[in-house]
């Protein structure tokens, strides 16, 4: 084989690994996303998002789906891909998020994301939060998700499928909820209907 080609090849292998190993990186932060994680129902977390020791695969996740994460000292983030019942969320169903008062946290808020992204919505309602919700006498609150309005806060999942993920995040937690995220005392995910 004459030199050239077989820098050529080479340069070609070393091309092909690489993208390889970027493709191979980018499925496995997403599969990372799905199955890891600890927390109460079908809220998830993990340790070290927005640390810089995290490990590699970690970052990448965050990278790919939570850009500027702070550490859990400032913020906690949970994650709802599901409903209470493990079923995945669907734009075909109406879900109910309901608290009796707020998480050990100075301030929280609740999202809806599609695909990583907020969900584009004619209302620009993209999350509700300890300032914003409305309160009954007693200091509960709701929150609707679904494709059609709904009375009351309503968190509005658009006019496409894909992903669906709930983030509910914790600013300034009681140090108790890094600790032990898996007892920190959060709202279910109750599916209440479906088209």
């Amino acid at each position: 084989m004459k030199r050239g080609t077989l820098a050529l090849a080479t340069v070609g292998t070393t091309l092909a690994a690489f993208a390889a190993g970027a493709a191979a990186a980018w499925v496995m932060s997403g599969a990372a996303w799905m199955r890891t994680g600890v927390g109460p129902g079908p809220w998830k977390t993990n340790a070290g998002t927005g640390d810089a020791t995290a490990g590699p695969l970690h970052r990448a996740l965050v990278s790919r789906t939570g850009l500027w994460a702070l550490p859990q000292s400032e913020v906690v983030y949970f994650r709802a891909l599901t409903d209470d019942d493990g079923r995945p969320l669907s734009r075909a169903c109406v879900y109910e998020i309901a608290g009796r008062g707020d998480p050990p946290t100075r301030w929280w808020s609740i999202n809806l994301y599609r695909d990583h992204f907020w969900v584009d919505n004619p209302t620009d309602r993209y999350s509700y939060s300890r300032t914003t919700v409305a309160r009954a006498g007693d200091g509960s609150w709701r929150v609707r998700v679904a494709a059609d309005p709904q009375p009351g806060d309503w968190l509005p999942m658009g006019d496409q499928d894909g992903l669906f993920l709930l983030s509910f995040r914790l600013y300034q937690p009681a140090p108790s909820v890094a600790a032990a995220p898996q007892e920190t005392p959060l709202p279910g995910v109750r599916r209440i209907s479906c088209a």
